[in-house]
């Protein structure tokens, strides 16, 4: 499934939506999120809500700050929601705003409900590589937070799934940068010795296509976790990864 960003070119309807989806793909957050929200379509309400959940996850440093930032974009996922309640982009973007909440208020009831919705959206669109992506995202990060047993029992969280949701968003999306570094990332938050399966999944990431600002973003952090197991140090490479995963800079 092609980005938000990407489709958004295709199809632009305003010249508003134009403003909105141009900041986005330029990085230009604060303008996206006030531009999406002015022009108040479904599509602009998500370029919003994205552009405030990148700024919180890798932009800001302060824990209050960045709760607050998320509840903004959960409230403009709502609004596309309102709009558009089928739509799978904002159902899943709606969960990830969830996941973010749970991951800063370390609350199980949060995880497993952003756990279920991701599930939902992927089994309702089983082609969506995004939706295969969160839910085994979702399965890593709690295994890497929690450790294997106490994951396993408060979230019913499964290494399996973690490696099986990658796979197949792989096949569906084999040249999307997003999947690949987020799951090395995840492989070396769970084990510095998976620093040879994490180098083989960012084999090629810089030259990948990157369509809007926020894969740009991820692709870079990409390259940057690549150089560093390339230089051979496990353990440095691991507290790279760490602190280029969202809410990594958080004081």
């Amino acid at each position: 499934m092609k980005s938000l960003a990407a489709a958004l070119l295709l199809t632009l309807a305003t010249p508003a939506l134009a403003d909105a989806a141009a900041s986005f793909r330029e990085a230009r957050w604060p303008s996206a999120a006030a531009q999406g929200r002015a022009e108040n379509t479904v599509a602009s309400l998500l370029l919003a809500g994205r552009a405030q959940l990148a700024i919180a996850a890798y932009d800001t440093r302060d824990k209050a700050r960045a709760l607050d930032l998320v509840a903004a974009a959960e409230r403009d996922f709502d609004a596309a929601l309102a709009k558009a309640p089928a739509n799978p982009e904002a159902q899943l973007q709606k969960a990830v705003a969830i996941g973010y909440r749970a991951k800063l208020t370390r609350s199980p009831g949060l995880g497993k409900e952003a756990r279920k919705r991701f599930e939902a959206v992927k089994a309702a669109h089983p082609d969506m590589a995004l939706a295969w992506a969160a839910v085994a995202g979702w399965h890593g990060g709690a295994i890497a937070t929690l450790g294997g047993f106490m994951a396993g029992t408060m979230l019913g969280a499964k290494e399996a799934e973690f490696d099986k949701g990658f796979a197949q968003a792989f096949r569906l999306e084999p040249t999307q940068p997003v999947h690949r570094v987020f799951y090395a990332m995840t492989l070396m938050d769970l084990d510095k010795g998976n620093a040879k399966r994490a180098a083989a999944a960012l084999q090629g990431i810089g030259q990948l296509l990157a369509r809007d600002g926020y894969e740009a973003l991820v692709r870079g952090q990409g390259v940057q976790l690549a150089a560093a197991l390339k230089a051979g140090d496990a353990k440095a490479a691991q507290v790279l990864a760490r602190r280029l995963q969202a809410f990594g800079n958080l004081g």
